[in-house]
């Protein structure tokens, strides 16, 4: 069972380390998101996680936003991490 929950939290650190990538690299446009990724695990352990953290709260709190203002502003949430992304 530990090996499972070890399993687990490892994939989801590369997941969550992937889509920080994604969109840091959807903001930084002279950078591919390999690039950040590599970047991104050159990092000491702390700041890695402070960088993730943040892209990942500020993910969530423009959500959390977005949903006051109903589907509407989920559909305008979802377009704009679309063209972020892409």
């Amino acid at each position: 069972m530990a090996q499972d929950s070890q399993n687990l939290s490892t994939r989801a650190s590369v997941a969550a380390r992937r889509v920080a990538a994604t969109l840091i690299a959807g903001v930084w446009r002279t950078r591919s998101a390999r690039e950040v990724d590599v970047w991104l695990r050159r990092r000491s352990r702390q700041n890695r996680a402070l960088v993730i953290g943040g892209v990942l709260a500020a993910l969530l709190g423009l959500s959390i936003v977005a949903a006051q203002f109903g589907w509407v502003g989920m559909l305008v949430f979802w377009l704009g991490v679309i063209v972020l992304v892409n």
